[in-house]
């Protein structure tokens, strides 16, 4: 199983006009796409165990990422149950916690941040990856191989010969005239954190292509890892998938994996088995990353004992039926704290602590005229309002009852997050700060630690290294297109 961080509408095989991923596109032409996968329990950490235990988060604990409140005892992960019936098991993952367990090999590289501007992952699990898959390969068991790529994530840093693919270079990234990145830089909860990758970034279509390029990056990584498979491919089982997507810039809470809107709950979910599944394949209707467990147990001709909640996405992807679920529930509380109900055409969400954007405690998007959620139509719409609503505390009081709970655990265990960065003193914030390339040399921003998302603001800021200006002047080798990016001229 491989998970990409890739929102499925930056794919061309789920209709993206952008060639980012020419090696994935043909991997779905090859294997079964499913159109509406839902990660129901955001982010990481929820996401991850749902789909690795075959629970939902109100069963398993895990509401945020924040890490207050271990895994419920008893529950058990899919590389527990495997290695327990015979199977060789590894991963390469950094998330440690419980998610190590069930491993016999568990790798957890280390990330080249040398340079300011790129901040290299995929190579980095790919080259981890490589031997583990020669071995695991080598033997007379069956595997069950876990890599977890972070790409495309938070923060948008590719290497130097992707950067500018997708951004038009009659563009400058720091038009003082562009204002389409002021919710950024007016966001009290991120700003000093894009203030550490994006600095003085004015144009949000820059930031969206850095994102492109990240998902073209791992596209092109993922070679390496098919390849290292094509000997075992007619035996083989490949899922690529995604925990959560990303919110660019079409909602508040820019660059970023929070609310539970379509870009951050809809992920890809492709299933590769030449020979065993049909090729070409399309399954339209909703499945969700809580049925991966009882889908390989099934195939591994294993009994479920765990009590597993999803469904086997088996009779959908031999047409026995369109979808696993007329509609899904979803969960967060990392960020902001909320659970929401999609269906085929309305996504409800209601708020439990008040929103920090100043976001309305309840909204309602018809997907089929909205599809980015863009007009809340709760107050138009209060019948629709009232009976989403009265599914979704339905469900709720049902799940509360299954689990012997008195209260919900999204409210209980609440929000973890609150702020990331670290302010500046005599730094400009936004348009007008100086530049990544034309700072001195530091290492690139890293992805935010769990236990760095609740930062107070230091009693005594430091005083930003102005350093000295590194060149920018440089063209990229595949577009022609000028890079945007820090240039190490040591040595010139």
């Amino acid at each position: 199983m491989r998970s990409i961080r890739s929102a499925r509408d930056h794919l061309g095989c789920y209709g993206y006009a952008k060639n980012t991923s020419p090696f994935i596109d043909s991997i779905a032409a090859r294997g079964v796409v499913f159109e509406r996968c839902y990660a129901p329990n955001i982010p990481t950490h929820p996401s991850f165990t749902t789909m690795l235990t075959g629970k939902e988060a109100i069963t398993h604990d895990i509401i945020n990422i924040g890490g207050g409140v271990p895994i419920k005892p008893g529950v058990r992960l899919l590389p527990e149950i495997l290695q327990e019936n015979g199977w060789r098991t590894g991963a390469v993952d950094t998330m440690g916690r419980h998610f190590s367990r069930g491993f016999e090999t568990y790798i957890s590289p280390q990330w080249d941040r040398s340079d300011p501007l790129t901040l290299r992952r995929a190579e980095h699990i790919t080259d981890a990856a490589l031997p583990l898959i020669e071995t695991l390969r080598s033997g007379d068991q069956p595997f069950f191989l876990f890599l977890h790529y972070w790409d495309p994530h938070t923060p948008y840093l590719p290497p130097a010969e992707f950067r500018t693919m997708f951004y038009p270079p009659d563009r400058d990234p720091y038009d003082p005239n562009n204002h389409s990145m002021d919710p950024a830089w007016n966001d009290e909860m991120f700003r000093w954190y894009f203030h550490e990758w994006i600095p003085g970034v004015t144009d949000s279509t820059y930031v969206n292509a850095l994102y492109d390029a990240e998902t073209a990056y791992m596209d092109w990584q993922l070679r390496r890892v098919f390849a290292a498979l094509e000997p075992i491919k007619e035996e083989t089982l490949v899922v690529l998938t995604a925990d959560h997507g990303e919110i660019l810039d079409e909602q508040l809470g820019f660059y970023d994996h929070h609310g539970l809107y379509e870009g951050d709950v809809h992920v890809p979910l492709i299933c590769y088995w030449p020979g065993a599944l049909p090729a070409g394949k399309r399954v339209p209707g909703f499945v969700q990353n809580v049925d991966f467990v009882p889908t390989f147990l099934e195939m591994a001709g294993l009994p479920d004992t765990e009590n597993t909640e999803g469904r086997s996405l088996l009779p959908c992807i031999h047409g026995e039926r369109d979808g696993n679920y007329d509609e899904v529930y979803l969960s967060e509380a990392t960020w902001e704290v909320k659970r929401g109900l999609v269906n085929r055409q309305w996504k409800f969400i209601q708020s439990i602590e008040p929103d920090p954007h100043g976001r309305p405690m309840q909204e309602l998007f018809d997907l089929e005229s909205d599809p980015t959620e863009q007009t809340n139509l709760a107050e138009q719409r209060p019948e629709i309002v009232q009976d989403l609503k009265g599914r979704l505390d339905a469900w709720l009081a049902r799940r509360l009852e299954e689990t012997g709970r008195s209260v919900d655990p999204a409210a209980e265990q609440g929000r973890c997050g609150t702020r990331i960065g670290k302010p500046l003193e005599g730094e400009t914030i936004g348009a007008g700060a100086t530049p990544l390339h034309l700072r001195a040399p530091k290492e690139a921003a890293t992805i935010p630690a769990p236990d760095a998302l609740n930062a107070p603001p230091p009693a005594a800021p430091e005083i930003a290294d102005s350093g000295e200006a590194q060149t920018n002047v440089d063209v990229d080798e595949n577009t022609g297109t000028p890079l945007h990016g820090y240039v190490d001229t040591k040595g010139a």
